[in-house]
This record gives C-alpha cells, sequence and structure tokens, in this order.
C-alpha cells in the first residue's frame, strides 16, 4: 500500500517536472506567442482593429489617440521606394488626422544573423546613393508617456523595456524622409530575431517639421525586451559599409 502510494507520487512529481519543462522549452527557445517568420512584420506594423457594432463587424482605421488613419490595410511584400532585402517584410501608409501628410511604416524581419547584416549594408547603401543620411539620437520619452497611459486602456502584449533615447539612421530625400530603427532580439536572448523598421513622411517635407509625430508613431509599435536592443542601421564597430 505504501509502495503504492510512493510510486504515485513519484509518477505526478515526474509529471509536474516534465510539464514545467515543456513550457520553460516552449517559452525560451520558441517564444511568447509568436507568429511564424512570414508574419513577423506585422509586429512593429500597425493593423486595422476591429470591433463589433449593431451586430455588424466594424473596422477602426484610426492608431495613435486617432491621430492617424491607416490607408487600406497593412500589406505583406515589399515597400515601395525601398529594395526588397528580406524575403519577411511588409507596410502600411496612413493619414495625420486633420491634414494631408501622408506617412509610411515599413518593417524587414529577419531571422539569420548573416542575412541580417547584409541586409544593412545592402540597405544603407541604396539610402547613401538615393538621398542624405546620418546617425541622429531621438528622445521618445515624452510619447513613450502617453502611449503607456493609453495602452491602459487597450489590449497590450506586455511592458515595454529598453531605451527612451537611442541612435537612429535618419534618411531624407524627395520622395520621403524619415527614420529608420534597427531592433536586436526584441524578444528573447537565445532567439535570433531582428527586425529594420521605416517610420517616414511621404513627399519632399522639412523632416524636422514632421518629427513629433514620427516620434508618435514610433512609440506607439515600440516593444523591447530586457535582453533587446536598439540602434540605427550604422553603428561603431559596424564593418564593411
Amino acid at each position: 500500500m505504501f509502495n503504492s502510494k510512493m510510486s504515485k507520487i513519484v509518477v505526478i512529481v515526474v509529471l509536474v517536472m516534465v510539464g514545467g519543462l515543456c513550457v520553460w522549452f516552449i517559452l525560451h527557445f520558441i517564444g511568447p506567442g509568436l507568429p511564424p517568420p512570414a508574419g513577423m512584420p506585422e509586429w512593429y506594423i500597425p493593423g486595422a482593429a476591429t470591433r463589433i457594432e449593431n451586430g455588424t463587424l466594424v473596422k477602426n482605421r484610426t492608431i495613435v489617440a486617432d491621430h492617424f488613419e491607416l490607408i487600406d490595410d497593412r500589406k505583406m511584400g515589399p515597400p515601395p521606394f525601398f529594395p526588397s532585402v528580406s524575403e519577411y517584410c511588409g507596410y502600411a501608409n496612413c493619414i495625420r488626422t486633420e491634414s494631408n501628410d501622408l506617412y509610411l511604416i515599413a518593417a524587414w524581419y529577419f531571422d539569420d544573423s548573416k542575412k541580417f547584416l547584409q541586409a544593412k549594408k545592402d540597405l544603407y547603401q541604396y539610402l547613401e546613393e538615393n538621398g542624405r543620411v546620418s546617425t541622429v539620437e531621438l528622445n521618445i520619452n515624452k510619447e513613450m508617456s502617453e502611449e503607456i497611459k493609453r495602452r491602459e486602456s487597450r489590449l497590450a502584449w506586455g511592458p515595454t523595456f529598453g531605451p527612451k533615447s537611442f541612435n537612429v539612421t535618419k534618411y531624407e530625400s524627395d520622395i520621403t524622409s524619415g527614420y529608420f530603427l534597427v531592433y536586436k532580439k526584441p524578444f528573447l536572448a537565445s532567439r535570433d530575431d531582428y527586425f529594420i523598421v521605416y517610420y517616414g513622411s511621404m513627399g519632399s517635407v522639412d523632416l524636422s517639421d514632421q518629427t513629433p509625430f514620427l516620434k508618435e508613431l514610433i512609440a506607439y509599435e515600440y516593444y523591447l525586451s530586457e535582453s533587446g536592443t536598439i540602434e540605427g542601421l550604422k553603428e561603431a564597430g559596424d564593418i564593411g559599409y
């Protein structure tokens, strides 16, 4: 009788340990409910939310506290005006409410560090050939403070860590001007996840006038775990540029 009870206890303990190990493995190596590579660009690209009104499914295209409205749905595929440096990419267009200002948000995703490094070089070279490029520091602390307050009233994916002031790549041209951000391992240190994300204003604009609005868009989709880093396309130590 005693041996039988002990055997049951041992089995239960083993099952609990195995279950815990499986959960750890999933979170540590697979990730916290992350999409497959083809869907990864959507992580940093805003999309229309849906809600039920009078029994009808309605799309809400406004984002960032109704300051911007999406034009159509976000699209998976190469963004306009830039080279296709990754097979996993997408973009969205939006307009700032009470204005005619148009914006482009684009993202390229990589799950291979070598392909990511090569893509950074290729994209940077393209930018140099087609516009003016520099490294600048952006501070989105004010925008993030407002966005965190707003997230309390809508579904969010958890706490956001990382710096609120960081280097980015500034790009200016007659077609679009804005900022490129590079997110390295934003989810888990054990996963090879890399993103290049662009937030830009369309047309020939004064980028300094558009920067406050671009910082709002950056804050809206900003996500970084404790192990992640954020920087521009070209940083100290990069070679081959």
